[in-house]
């Protein structure tokens, strides 16, 4: 028997900043202006080594311009002959073959031959540009810095090279996994939307004194682009005095609870360090010689940055710790954590696909991803956990829309734990930004050597994580992956949550996508055979909730949609899909009449979902972040069940009773789809809070000869939801026949305490029948009625009704 009360509030945000400083000289004189200009001496370094003046050569004809030669590179040396190309001045692009259209931010100054042939009825867009420039450096100047660092602004994708080497590629994955015959003349790359920023190092290894070529090759993504565009807009010089600058840092999940898994970039290739200690040894901000330094690892990111990976280990229970990474040439800023106790119940936070950039405005898309973070933690503000579903960027491996992702502080602070979605596997971004633990990387494996993958695992407190990516299809490697982790671990946990981002029981449009049909006849027998009672799930913007599935079929066909409480038989399973939870994309209810469909919603506001771990049960609600109307205000439920195991299912109502040694037999049981009475979600009532609901009916049957008397009588238990309690004294009830027979007569009435009566938490009659009654069957049902004091803690509570028959 459950029953539900409201929660409630805080809010936190980083913004990552990037400061340009800008100085500029001037003089005038009468109405003429002009700026003062320090000549550089020979070994002067400028303020960048390519400005909005420089010379480029490009080729837009639609040639590989490697063509004859063994080295598809040979075009990005210096010795290669480009007097046969155009020559122009950037920004270069088109949009719909004109030199207008892109917006102001992206203005163009010289126009691209857009298609392979301007005049044809169809056009067809050149699929790749080629641009080349020198950059004359000194011997001197080389002895100061330790590299450039470059600027560049493009639609749709981009590889930089510099004296025949690549130092950088940018949504270039569709280049690296053609063969090399093709990569100079190939279609690459997402729809981005507006052109997209991008920085990234020249190491001082690839440059020499003299000439030193940056060729660029930008590719459409696809035949029917509407635009394209380019702007290598700075390189500017890096000495190695610079300070290190440190970004994109994320508290992730740990293999336990006493670990934390953190992830940060890095401007240079340099030591970096994480450092921890408890925030009470820290004197003003200063951290203590006893604080524990862990050593980074880490290698040059596809972004052209570099990223680092520490573990902060044997963390200790009920303890706030602050913590900072960088080195001395460059630190973060401090940030707290705070563990609770490593066992008991606790909360943690489900998000589906934030995608950032996937409005086409990531401004927008980041916004509405703080705030539901926000508004997620201040209802929810001992959050242990955070999952993302997956698809966390729109393009994988658009930094800018990482840089979103990563804006709120809540990440900083509250562990984290990803799923690879569809938007985030075509790059190694995903793999360069999030720590996750105990990953495989055969199971689940990466799809090529440019892109994400790998299945994981964690235990936190009692409950045994497992996350999938099921962008691989490979579902022999997932299964084995599933089963070897329970076979080690599933001892140590009461409960199993597993994670993947294609939902295969879905109420969107996916639902009947091949691959999403062909992981719904591969999956659910395995995930029912491991055990797993809980798989949340993305990708399909709706809001969706199965029924109880086993091995793929309906576990109970009676169980009533919608259920508030769902009993796990042996291999059943709840699948959730996620909506929104940034606002970025909503897709349309199309499998709404789908046979797994318990419950389903579509209001196109954000949602989340907060899961509560206790011994008895995990409580599934899902609330908006956002209101939708005047009667569904922020923090309203859109959705709520409670996940009961099978051998722990809060009530006694089901027995059989079978009476010796007479002639004929006296037998009851309860008649329903579920033997968890669910009262719902209390509502108050001017100074109190009222629930009704009823039990399920109890079929008596007396065929004993001499038809002795028989009752039936209940008694609840204290309503518990952890530590919390409130005694069964407020619930009473109404005794009714439900199908008459046999004699039987209903109980009196029994008033809660609330209203001066004792309550269920005394021994009430629900039905009897006197000596010498007819023989036959009745049904007894009984309504509920429970009236609570408005002090009544919130929670989720349980009670066990227990029945015993007299005879």
């Amino acid at each position: 028997m459950t029953a539900r009360f409201p929660r409630p509030a805080t809010r936190t945000r980083l913004t990552r900043i990037a400061t340009v400083a800008a100085v500029t000289a001037g003089l005038t004189i009468g109405s003429t202006a002009l700026t003062a200009v320090t000549a550089l001496a020979a070994d002067d370094l400028p303020a960048s080594f390519v400005t909005a003046t420089s010379t480029w050569q490009y080729s837009d004809n639609n040639t590989d311009p490697a063509a004859g030669s063994t080295d598809r590179l040979v075009w990005t040396t210096t010795g290669f002959d480009d007097t046969a190309w155009k020559t122009g001045v950037g920004a270069f692009g088109a949009k719909y073959g004109a030199a207008t259209g892109l917006g102001d931010s992206f203005p163009v100054t010289t126009l691209l031959n857009q298609y392979i042939d301007a005049s044809a009825a169809t056009k067809v867009d050149v699929p790749t540009f080629h641009f080349r420039t020198d950059v004359e450096l000194t011997a001197g100047q080389l002895d100061q810095i330790s590299g450039l660092t470059g600027t560049i602004v493009y639609d749709d994708a981009v590889q930089v090279f510099v004296n025949g080497t690549k130092v950088a590629g940018f949504v270039d994955d569709r280049v690296e996994a053609v063969d090399d015959s093709q990569k100079n003349l190939t279609y690459a790359g997402d729809s981005n939307g507006n052109p997209v920023t991008s920085t990234f190092t020249i190491p001082v290894e690839t440059l020499t004194a003299g000439t030193n070529t940056i060729a660029v090759a930008l590719y459409q993504d696809r035949a029917s682009s509407s635009d394209i565009y380019l702007d290598l807009q700075s390189l500017v010089p890096a000495t190695s005095t610079d300070a290190v600058t440190v970004s994109d840092l994320v508290l992730g999940v740990g293999s336990t609870e006493s670990e934390r898994n953190l992830s940060w970039y890095s401007s240079a290739d340099t030591t970096q360090v994480a450092q921890v200690a408890p925030t009470s040894t820290l004197v003003d901000g200063v951290f203590p010689d006893s604080a524990t330094t862990v050593v980074a690892s880490g290698a040059a990111t596809t972004s052209g940055e570099y990223n680092r990976f520490a573990t902060l280990s044997g963390l200790n229970p009920d303890t706030e710790y602050s913590y900072r990474v960088g080195s001395d040439s460059g630190w973060s800023s401090t940030y707290t954590f705070a563990t609770q106790s490593f066992d008991g119940d606790f909360t943690f936070l489900f998000f589906g696909d934030p995608q950032i950039g996937s409005s086409g405005n990531i401004a927008s898309d980041t916004a509405g991803w703080s705030d539901t973070l926000d508004v997620a933690l201040a209802a929810n503000p001992d959050t242990e956990l955070l999952i993302s579903g997956g698809d966390q960027v729109e393009h994988a491996a658009t930094e800018a829309e990482y840089d979103g992702f990563l804006t709120p502080d809540a990440l900083r602070q509250v562990p984290l734990a990803t799923t690879l979605g569809n938007h985030d596997v075509g790059s190694k971004a995903y793999e360069q930004h999030f720590n996750m633990p105990n990953v495989d990387t055969t199971a689940g494996a990466a799809s090529s050597a440019s892109a994400s993958g790998g299945d994981y695992w964690y235990i936190y407190k009692d409950v045994l994580f497992v996350s999938l990516n099921t962008n691989s299809q490979d579902y022999a490697s997932h299964i084995a992956f599933l089963n070897q982790v329970v076979a080690d671990h599933g001892a140590d946990a009461t409960w199993k949550v597993l994670t993947f981002h294609q939902s295969i029981y879905s109420s969107g449009p996916h639902a009947d996508d091949g691959s999403i049909v062909d992981a719904r006849a591969n999956l659910p027998t395995a995930i029912s055979e491991a055990g797993f009672d809980l798989v949340l799930q993305g990708h399909d913007h709706t809001y969706a909730r199965s029924f109880g599935i086993t091995d793929g079929e309906l576990a109970n066909t009676t169980e009533q949609a919608g259920a508030g409480s769902v009993v796990q038989g042996e291999g059943g399973v709840v699948y959730v899909t996620a909506n929104s939870s940034s606002g970025s994309k909503y897709y349309n209810l199309d499998a709404a009449d789908a046979w797994y469909l318990s419950a389903y919603n579509q209001e196109r506001v954000r949602n989340y979902t907060s899961v509560e771990v206790t011994d008895e049960g995990l409580v599934v609600k899902t609330l908006r972040s956002e209101a939708y109307g005047t009667d569904s205000p922020v923090n309203s439920v859109v959705d709520q069940v409670t996940v009961l195991a099978a051998e722990d299912d809060g009530t006694d109502q089901t027995l059989e009773v079978a009476v010796p040694e007479l002639p004929g037999e006296f037998t009851w049981t309860v008649d329903g789809s579920s033997d968890v009475v669910d009262l719902g979600t209390a509502s108050i009532d001017g100074d109190h809070f009222t629930a009704a609901g009823s039990i399920n009916p109890v079929v008596v049957s007396d065929t004993r000869a001499g038809s002795p008397q028989w009752s039936l009588s209940a008694q609840v238990s204290d309503f518990t939801a952890g530590s919390r309690v409130f005694s069964g004294s407020y619930l009473g009830w109404t005794p009714k026949i439900v199908t008459a027979g046999g004699g039987a007569v209903a109980g009196s009435p029994v008033a809660g305490a609330l209203t001066g009566g004792a309550g269920l938490s005394e021994s009430s009659t629900l039905g009897s029948a006197p000596a010498t009654h007819v023989k036959g069957s009745a049904s007894l049902g009984a309504d509920l009625s429970l009236l609570l004091p408005l002090d009544t803690v919130d929670g989720t509570y349980q009670a066990t009704l227990t029945l015993t028959a007299l005879s």
